[in-house]
């Protein structure tokens, strides 16, 4: 049996000529198959540069190896049936919740961005980014030209966004701003107050009702995105008392699905040439109702 090394991450310098594949084989004792598989994936760097199949090893060759990739379940997707609309310039997906929006760091492959590009035959491009346990609609360009028109579109703010959301306790409708730390880290932090540097997070909640699922009240709330930080609707429903369900990262202490999702999900976009796109009747009635 192949020995599969626990740690997540190894950095190697080759101290003789070798292959990406006789390295694999001689030194981590993997054998072929688990070989192919991190290589399928992208989860081996060359020098800095990722590789997808075998190459040679001069001595002195820099890698880093992601041996316990992430995985993601993007083989059980009919993926051409997530898209929703389609323009000259742009496409619009319902993005399943579980599966992240690009390429991660250990898997270039199951990701929605190259599952659409294998589907469709077709370059796409990110313009925007939804977590990966959220759902929802998720835009992707056709071309470079039309990725940096929408990307200045955000810059003016000209994109309106529009979220519904199930969370524990019941919010107070209205306009809601808080700043947040300029930080990579997660969860990211709040003030209410303004501070040097800090990114402005500025939303409404425009409607909240309760609902009942499973014999416990939650409150679905709609939301509109006013400007499109990192965790945005996460953090500044935590800071308000009332986290999505699901979203442990944020104090919720509910699983209802697992930890493949949370209570969230993109449910209109519209931008100035085209739009507003909305999710189906079906797809709205089926948002909460899955129980993994």
């Amino acid at each position: 049996m192949a020995l599969i090394p626990a740690q997540r991450i190894f950095h190697h310098v080759t101290a003789q000529e070798t292959s990406v594949v006789e390295l694999l084989r001689k030194h981590f004792h993997l054998g072929d198959e688990r070989i192919r598989e991190l290589l399928v994936l992208g989860c081996i760097y060359r020098n800095k540069v990722r590789v997808f199949e075998d190459c040679p090893l001069p001595r002195g060759a820099y890698l880093r190896l992601h041996l316990q990739p992430k995985r993601f379940p993007t083989d059980l997707i009919a993926w051409s049936e997530r898209v929703v609309f389609q323009s000259k310039d742009f496409l619009v997906i319902h993005k399943p919740a579980g599966i992240p929006t690009h390429a991660s760091v250990d898997n270039a492959v199951e990701n929605c961005l190259f599952q659409m590009r294998a589907a469709l035959k077709a370059d796409l491009y990110v313009t925007q980014r939804l977590d990966q346990p959220v759902s929802g609609l998720l835009l992707l360009a056709k071309s470079k030209k039309a990725q940096a028109q929408f990307n200045q579109w955000l810059s003016d703010r000209k994109i309106q966004k529009t979220y519904r959301a199930l969370v524990e306790t019941e919010p107070q409708a209205g306009k809601h701003i808080h700043y947040m730390e300029p930080s990579e880290r997660s969860p990211k932090r709040l003030s209410v107050e303004p501070k040097a540097n800090w990114l402005v997070c500025e939303l409404s909640i425009l409607r909240v009702e309760p609902v009942l699922l499973d014999h416990h009240t939650f409150y679905q709330i709609e939301i509109q995105l006013h400007t499109g930080r990192t965790h945005q609707i996460r953090a500044q429903l935590a800071a308000l008392g009332s986290p999505l369900v699901g979203d442990a990262l944020y104090g919720s202490r509910l699983k209802r699905w697992g930890s493949s999702r949370i209570g969230l999900a993109a449910v209109t976009l519209a931008w100035p040439s085209g739009g507003p796109v909305t999710l189906s009747e079906s797809a709205l009635k089926e948002l909460w109702n899955h129980s993994k």
